[in-house]
């Protein structure tokens, strides 16, 4: 058995369990937390569809990196936090200008 893969997203902190070494942040933030706003279009890291932003903390500073979800191992988001176009929506719902 191994440990949670544990990371935050929506200012919650998420934990997936039992992650196939395959499976894709794109595949996780569609299929699972079912944000859909994050598309797939070539599968292949090269249309930018899928891009998302990871957080982590290097030498104390949140450092923000733009990737594609669609090659990103969902096991990468260890430790780190997940934004998505879903995150431009501000909390009354309206979007971010």
């Amino acid at each position: 058995m191994s440990d949670p893969i544990r990371f935050y997203f929506q200012g919650q902190l998420r934990e997936l369990r039992d992650v196939a070494p395959t499976r894709t942040v794109l595949q996780h933030v569609r299929e699972d937390l079912h944000c859909t706003g994050t598309k797939e279009g070539c599968a292949e890291g090269d249309c930018g569809a899928c891009t998302v932003v990871i957080g982590s903390l290097e030498n104390g500073v949140l450092a923000l990196k733009a990737v594609n979800a669609c090659i990103q191992l969902a096991a990468t988001l260890d430790g780190k936090a997940l934004f998505s176009v879903e995150d431009l929506q501000q909390a009354d719902g309206a979007l971010h200008p």
